[in-house]
């Protein structure tokens, strides 16, 4: 077993079909495993992370009460967001998943707020989480308004097929600055996540089961179990970065796993590797992910 990824054989086994271009999701796949494992020297380009810039679950669950809104708050009783105050903060609920974002705009507007929202389809790690941008931030630095606009908690057993459990946002009623923020909610069938966990994520697919270094034919079984199909794979090279890997519809079903999420409802895209990852890499991914690592 190797001891590192720079150990990782330079040659691969031909696949059966040309590689494709490198899609984003596979390169940032790529980017996920590299981070999690130590660099062989300094590299002084910026790192993309597939994960969100900020997911904020704020502390304390919302009350278990219906919502009651003043009138001024909500504009029609057919609102797109259900809006309460609550100790200094909008608490807002999203009532209509799928409204332009001119029509959440326009709401948040009424209230003085400069905030652009888009719900979008995201893997179920982060249904209900936010990532946010606002003019001037650079990535990778702390995002000034963390304190001022967090995601509402959502019951502990939301995650599942069927669960209408409520996903919304709350923003210091004090903000006066701007931000751009995606909301995740859970896609639709034919639609593309546009917020994507690691396929061994908390409520994802393969958290806490054997994934890592199992056959690519086991995996692909395991998830097929599940309504999952994999559609490419991201070959993954020694020292590579995920920018300059390609994708392959097909590989050897002995190739190794060493990653994956989703790309669409219900379907992946899996890292592979001709040899395992190294047993002390694999052992930091799960402790990650709250899994045992043993």
């Amino acid at each position: 077993m190797t001891t590192n990824l720079d150990d990782v054989v330079e040659r691969l086994a031909p696949a059966p079909v040309p590689a494709a271009p490198l899609t984003p999701l596979a390169r940032d796949l790529m980017n996920e495993i590299m981070d999690a494992a130590p660099a062989p020297a300094p590299d002084a380009r910026p790192r993309r992370r597939w994960r969100p810039l900020v997911a904020l679950p704020v502390a304390a669950a919302l009350a278990a009460a219906a919502w009651i809104v003043p009138s001024a708050l909500n504009s029609t009783p057919a609102a797109a967001l259900d809006v309460k105050e609550e100790g200094g903060y909008y608490v807002i609920e999203v009532k209509d998943l799928y409204a332009s974002p001119k029509v959440y705009e326009t709401q948040l507007k009424n209230l003085g707020l400069n905030v652009d929202l888009h719900v979008v389809p995201a893997t179920p790690s982060f249904e209900g989480e936010l990532t946010m941008d606002t003019p001037g931030w650079q990535p990778m630095t702390p995002f000034p308004y963390r304190d001022k606009i967090v995601s509402i908690d959502r019951p502990e057993d939301c995650a599942g097929v069927g669960r209408t459990c409520p996903i919304g946002l709350k923003i210091d009623k004090s903000f006066t600055g701007s931000a751009d923020v995606r909301l995740g909610r859970a896609a639709r069938p034919g639609e593309e996540y546009e917020i994507i966990g690691s396929l061994t994520d908390v409520r994802e697919p393969m958290n806490c089961v054997p994934f890592y270094n199992r056959p690519v034919s086991e995996v692909r079984a395991e998830l097929r179990k599940r309504g999952v199909a994999v559609d490419e794979y991201a070959i993954h090279k020694p020292g590579q970065r995920g920018e300059d890997t390609q994708v392959t519809t097909s590989v050897p079903e002995s190739m190794y796993v060493h990653g994956g999420g989703l790309s669409s409802y219900g379907h992946a895209t899996l890292v592979v590797g001709e040899e395992p990852l190294a047993d002390d890499l694999v052992k930091k991914l799960l402790s990650n992910e709250g899994c045992p690592t043993s």
